[in-house]
């Protein structure tokens, strides 16, 4: 699958890209070598981006998935799930490009070989396809890289991007550049996860013919918290006397003191309870401090066991617990959304069946609020003085935010199905069974 430019043009922007890109990776091993000499998980997670895949065992010719951090990483699971469904005789293995990726790839892939990505070098592309010789490279969202493409396509490696995404700030960029490089026309087969999406890539030189939309891979992993584990949490936060609960999650700077003035204009605590859970730890002393300055009594989730003071807020300084607190929840403010920081993922408290409000700035989630707005399991809010208004409707009026909460809910359930399209798409197109490939790369 060859790309379409001149030999000239290609061997031009390569030349010039490998001089850039063997400067950027000296400059960030540089960065990284004081802490790789305390951290020996650190080394060898170097060791392995530059070459030195770590030990054990390499299934012969694997597919090859790659999700360079967390996020893409915890998606790779619905993915990986239906590729053993659909052809366990398949062996996997997956690499990522970040430390804690890394290691959360462990965690969840105990049975795979898992690898830190190499570098965009040849010598080190070239070393990791030789070992590996994988029949397919899948890449999750967007991730290609220049002489990763180059050096797969010379050895006959088909390259698919599956959950493919891409940010109007991204686009751009790669508008610029789109006739040298990243070469997307490489590209064996795009699965993109809406329509927006399949256009940016189409633009950029992938032929329509290889691009299908197939849907978000996270859309399959998003499931409402046991209900157990929910009833357990609302007597160990002491949530168990009737009033309703508002949750204010995944706030971000400048949202915490609207939330807050929302929950005072319904009737403060006499009229619910507030559950404050910030995206970002750190911030959990500047919340309390702000707190202290409304006049606001407070409860540490880590000093909860089962009783807090009357009228206190239930401040979250703990990890993990989000997915359970939405099923607490009979109103959500999801945070991210009243600053512009472009939101979170709705389909988490929409499956809970919460009833959800969100600020205006829902760039990186658009699809899926609108899709919930338009199922009316979702209300758009202007500004703080939106938000008390809609708070105070909806804890006076249980009934609409239950049956709010039904219609976010079933349009939610309605989004799944990704990772099976996706399979379905690679088996159509004869990619999971591909020929064995010799152990070696052509470099050139």
């Amino acid at each position: 699958m060859t790309t379409a430019r001149s030999r000239l043009r290609v061997a031009a922007s390569h030349a010039v890209y490998l001089v850039v890109a063997h400067l950027v990776c000296l400059a960030a091993l540089a960065g990284v070598c004081l802490r790789a000499l305390r951290h020996r998980e650190l080394r060898a997670f170097v060791a392995g981006r530059f070459g030195r895949l770590p030990p054990g065992p390499v299934p012969p010719n694997p597919i090859w998935i790659h999700a360079v951090s967390v996020g893409e990483v915890k998606a790779a699971r619905a993915l990986v799930a239906e590729l053993r469904r659909a052809r366990a005789d398949v062996p996997l293995v997956l690499s990522t490009g970040t430390p804690t990726g890394f290691e959360t790839a462990r965690g969840l892939f105990p049975e795979l070989y898992v690898f830190p990505a190499p570098c965009d070098l040849p010598w080190v592309v070239a070393r990791a396809l030789s070992r590996l010789a994988p029949r397919l490279i899948v890449l999750l969202e967007l991730e290609v890289w220049p002489t990763w493409m180059r050096l797969a396509d010379a050895a006959g490696v088909p390259q698919v991007i599956v959950n493919g995404r891409m940010s109007a700030k991204s686009y751009r960029a790669y508008r610029r550049l789109r006739w040298w490089l990243p070469e997307f026309d490489r590209l064996t087969l795009v699965a993109a996860q809406d329509e927006i999406v399949a256009e940016r890539l189409a633009d950029l030189g992938v032929p329509r013919e290889r691009l299908t939309v197939t849907g978000n891979l996270k859309h399959d992993l998003i499931a409402e918290a046991p209900r157990e584990r929910v009833e357990l949490l609302r007597a160990a936060l002491g949530l168990d006397d009737g009033r309703p609960v508002f949750v204010a999650g995944s706030t971000h700077d400048g949202e915490d003191g609207p939330a807050v003035a929302a929950w005072r204009a319904a009737g403060g605590a006499e009229a619910a309870h507030l559950l404050l859970v910030p995206r970002h730890l750190e911030r959990v002393p500047a919340i309390g401090r702000l707190l202290d300055r409304l006049g606001v009594a407070y409860v540490l989730r880590s000093a909860t066991s089962g009783s807090r003071p009357a009228g206190s807020v239930l401040l979250v300084d703990s990890m993990g617990e989000l997915e359970a607190l939405f099923g607490l929840a009979d109103v959500v403010f999801l945070g991210g959304t009243l600053v512009p920081v472009g939101g979170h993922n709705v389909l988490e408290p929409a499956v809970a069946g919460c009833a959800l409000l969100v600020g205006p700035h829902t760039e990186t989630c658009r699809r899926e609020a609108r899709l919930l707005a338009e199922a009316g399991g979702l209300l758009t809010v202007r500004d703080e003085v939106g938000l008390g208004r809609e708070v105070s409707r909806l804890l006076a009026d249980r009934q609409a935010a239950r049956e709010m909460g039904a219609r976010a809910r079933r349009a939610a359930s309605g989004l799944r199905g990704a990772a099976a399209a996706d399979v379905r798409l690679l088996s159509d197109a004869g990619l999971l069974g591909q020929p064995v490939l010799e152990r070696c790369v052509p470099i050139g």
